[in-house]
């Protein structure tokens, strides 16, 4: 149980942090700002994701539609991991409770 717990916590605060990161990355702001605001060793070692996700300049109107598609996909994995964990636990209280007592 105690793994499974990790693993969601785990799970959960890495998208938040990317979520955080995304959106601090999308400030309208030129690239060479953007690279002397980031001196932290985990900002330059991009996964191949944030590459893809961070490779372009962003604009003021296609920003806010990719900024809104892109919330509204960390909120769904948000809720579905949410919702399974939740799930997962529930049976494995039932599951306790069904031993305790025989």
């Amino acid at each position: 149980m105690i793994e499974i717990e990790l693993f969601y916590k785990t799970v959960e605060s890495e998208i938040r942090r990317k979520h955080i990161k995304y959106l601090k990355r999308q400030k309208c702001l030129p690239s060479d700002q953007i690279e002397l605001q980031s001196n932290s060793p985990d900002e330059k070692s991009l996964s191949a994701a944030d590459e893809f996700i961070y490779s372009d300049k962003p604009k003021l109107k296609e920003n806010t539609k990719r900024v809104k598609a892109f919330n509204k996909g960390i909120e769904t994995a948000l809720k579905v991991l949410i919702s399974e964990y939740s799930a997962y636990d529930k049976r494995l209280k039932k599951d306790e409770e069904g031993k305790k007592k025989f």
